[in-house]
């Protein structure tokens, strides 16, 4: 379910659990930040990309609320793994 939301000026230390606005209301929490670098001038490297894999706030807060659903019926480690909830 990748969907490329699109390219953005944010600031460089823009990092995991932040949350980001980028327009149209709806907030975005960073689960996962990769830099891509250029080596210059037989120097050093300067960062040239940064790409932030994102998940919907609203959807962190379900996402919440049915692991919580799920360990209240008693289900087992094992079964939220199968499910797809740790």
């Amino acid at each position: 379910l990748d969907q490329v939301l699109g390219e953005f000026k944010l600031d460089k230390s823009t990092n995991c659990g932040d949350i980001v606005d980028v327009g149209g209301g709806i907030e975005y929490q960073v689960q996962k930040a990769r830099c891509q670098y250029k080596y210059v001038g037989g120097k050093k490297f300067v960062m040239t990309r940064k790409i932030l894999e994102v998940k919907e706030v609203k959807r962190l807060l379900v996402e919440k609320e049915v692991k919580q659903l799920f360990e209240k019926d008693g289900l087992s480690s094992e079964d939220n793994d199968i499910l797809g909830l740790e």
